[in-house]
């Protein structure tokens, strides 16, 4: 179909660009870049100067949509760039009063974003089939796999086969539809009850999976419409949910494992030679489900003082108090492993690099102010940190804990050099 707004459009490129700049793009990283995007820019509109058909201007944005891609701009981003413009063309249009091309510029408008849209879901969908079997790798090099993970790789196997149902536009064989009768769900709904006893957050999981499976169906429906930006916007939605699910199981996991585990009998954390293995887990799941976590070394301050002043039962008491200190500000779901005489780590898991440190700022104050009555004597102490927020983007290896337990050691350090009774973090 031919378009010619050349009549009825106020402004040149320049003008509607420098305004398009100001109120709609982001995501420009670099001078060059910011060039390279005002160059694609510049052509689009001025194809609105001139008589063109809309595949000129689809070529164009097919271009930019690629660039866009190779930038790791997201949809959403492109999107509202796509519609931008369109309203900025409207309001120029719109002062002459021609509506069949106002009608002819939306319609356009909606052909273009459908036309990104199809670029951006079928890389999607690949980046999605890519980045599943990362995980699904990353889970198969766990050594102690219980049920739940085992679920988990199940149903990440269904997003997969979603993903690859769409990228084909294919409805045979569709992946379940049915959240009671997909591997995951039919767990979820029946065995699930025995391990994940909370029953809130057994719920909260049946919820996602059901959400999940709504928006699978919606894509099922809408597979062959040849509407692009829904099919896109109903992929994120389920992968989204994906990974708040993965984060679910991730957590109870992590419970799991504080009950199997074995304790240190004095302080009732665990012992240390559970650390790589936990470690491990903490790490391959959360590069499975998108997660970050906090790691952090603790020694309590002048701790050799308490045994030599009030005695070594008194000391026993101290790292006990400790203990159970932090566990009234960690989740079931977190760690704590007693390291070494008066050294613990603590892993906080699924948790943001503020969150995290905020935590731990709390289990230092706590302690600081608490008051430990042993013998008749009312004891205090401190305690220094060092921490660091790990968010995994690689397939674990070996000697990522020791590289990992030298950093925290050297900040625990930098706190105990800075005055102790602080947390260094990075």
């Amino acid at each position: 179909m031919k378009y010619d707004f050349s009549g009825v459009l106020e402004g040149d490129s320049e003008l509607i660009y420098t305004e398009l700049r100001d109120r709609y793009l982001t995501c420009i990283e670099s001078y060059a870049c910011e060039q390279v995007v005002k160059q694609f820019y510049l052509r689009i509109i001025n194809l609105f100067h001139q008589s063109f058909t809309s595949n000129d201007i689809n070529t164009l944005y097919k271009e930019l949509a690629l660039y866009k891609i190779s930038m790791n701009v997201p949809y959403i981003i492109m999107t509202n760039e796509i519609y931008g413009l369109k309203n900025l063309l409207l309001s120029r249009i719109a002062q002459n009063i021609e509506s069949n091309k106002i009608l002819n510029l939306i319609a356009l408008f909606k052909e273009i974003n459908n036309g990104v849209a199809y670029i951006y879901l079928s890389r999607y969908t690949q980046e999605i089939y890519t980045v599943n079997n990362n995980r699904l790798s990353s889970l198969s090099d766990l050594l102690d796999k219980d049920i739940i993970i085992k679920h988990y790789e199940a149903h990440l196997n269904w997003l997969n086969d979603l993903a690859k149902h769409i990228n084909n536009f294919d409805k045979n064989d569709f992946p379940e539809l049915d959240g009671m009768q997909c591997e995951f769900g039919d767990w979820l709904h029946n065995s699930a009850k025995q391990i994940i006893q909370n029953n809130s957050k057994l719920k909260a999981l049946i919820r996602l999976h059901n959400d999940l499976h709504m928006f699978a169906k919606k894509i099922f429906v809408n597979l062959k419409t040849s509407e692009y930006h829904v099919l896109i916007s109903y992929l994120e939605k389920c992968e989204l949910i994906s990974l708040s699910i993965g984060t679910e199981l991730a957590l109870i996991d992590n419970i799991e494992m504080n009950k199997k585990m074995t304790k240190d009998n004095l302080t009732g954390a665990l012992n240390r030679n559970s650390l790589e293995l936990i470690f491990k887990t903490q790490y391959e799941l959360s590069y499975a489900t998108g997660n970050s976590f906090v790691l952090a070394m603790c020694d309590l301050d002048y701790f050799k003082n308490i045994n030599d002043t009030y005695g070594h039962v008194a000391g026993d008491k101290m790292l006990h108090f400790f203990v159970a200190i932090v566990k009234k500000h960690i989740r079931t779901s977190d760690i704590v492993i007693r390291y070494g005489g008066e050294e613990f780590m603590i892993i906080l898991s699924a948790i943001q690099k503020e969150a995290g440190f905020k935590v731990l700022e709390k289990i230092r104050q706590a302690f600081e102010a608490a008051v430990l009555e042993a013998d008749g004597q009312k004891l205090q102490a401190t305690v220094s940190m060092g921490a660091m927020w790990i968010k995994p983007d690689k397939i674990y290896r070996h000697a990522l804990l020791d590289e990992y337990v030298m950093i925290v050691d050297k900040m625990l350090y930098c706190a105990k050099e800075n005055g102790r009774n602080r947390i260094e973090a990075i």
